[in-house]
C-alpha cells in the first residue's frame, strides 16, 4: 500500500471516528448552521432527527459520544440547550446569539457590558445593541437601561456620558467610576480629536 494511500485512509478513519454513523447527521447540521452563523436549538435537533431522539441516551449522547472537538454545548435557563461549532464561530460571539436566542434583553445588555469591562476592560456603546447580532431598536435598549437601574441583580451596570453626550455602560465589579468616566471621554471625543 502507498503511502498517500495509507495517508488517506488514515484521515478517512479518523474522520469516521471523529463522527459516527448515528451523529454524522447531528453534527453536520449543528456545523452547517455555524457556518451560517447561526446557533442550533437541541429540541430543533430532536425534532429533525427523530431515530436520533429516539435511541437510548438520545440526541445529546450521541453528541457526546460523537468525539466532533468543535462542537460546543451552551445549555439556557429554560432546560433549551444550543450548539455552535467553534470551527466557524467565536465562543464570544456564540454567547451573543444565546443571549439573544434566551430572550432576556436585560441579562443581554447586563452581560455584554460586564465582558467588556472585565475582559478588555472598556466601557460599552450603547449604539453597539442596534447592530448585529443584536439588533435591539433604540427604545428598547432605552427601557431596558432604565430597567438595570431598578434591578438589584444589575446594580453593578453604571451609565456615563461623554461632553458630547454619548451614552455607555460599564460595570463598577471591574472598572472604577473614574476610570470608566476618562475611557468613555477618549473613546467619544479624545481620539478624534488626537487621531
Amino acid at each position: 500500500m502507498s503511502d498517500q494511500h495509507a495517508k488517506n485512509r488514515n484521515s478517512a478513519s479518523s474522520h469516521a471516528a471523529e463522527a459516527p454513523a448515528p451523529a454524522a447527521g447531528l453534527v453536520a447540521a449543528i456545523r452547517g448552521a455555524s457556518a451560517e452563523i447561526r446557533l442550533t436549538r437541541l429540541t430543533a435537533l430532536r425534532s429533525d432527527f427523530p431515530e436520533a431522539a429516539a435511541r437510548e441516551g438520545g440526541v445529546e449522547l450521541l453528541l457526546e459520544e460523537s468525539g466532533a472537538a468543535d462542537l460546543r454545548r451552551m445549555a439556557g435557563e429554560g432546560g433549551e440547550a444550543y450548539y455552535f461549532s467553534a470551527d466557524s464561530m467565536t465562543e464570544a460571539y456564540a454567547l451573543h446569539l444565546f443571549r439573544i436566542e434566551e430572550k432576556d434583553p436585560v441579562r443581554l445588555v447586563a452581560d455584554t457590558v460586564r465582558d467588556d469591562s472585565r475582559i478588555y476592560p472598556r466601557p460599552t456603546d450603547v449604539r453597539v445593541f442596534a447592530d448585529p447580532p443584536f439588533s435591539l431598536p433604540a427604545r428598547e435598549v432605552a427601557e431596558v437601561v432604565a430597567r438595570m437601574e431598578m434591578r438589584p441583580d444589575t446594580a453593578d451596570i453604571k451609565s456615563g456620558r461623554a461632553s458630547n453626550g454619548a451614552l455607555y455602560l460599564y460595570s463598577d465589579r471591574f472598572l472604577e467610576a473614574a476610570h470608566a468616566e476618562s475611557l468613555i471621554e477618549w473613546i467619544e471625543v479624545g481620539q478624534k480629536e488626537n487621531p
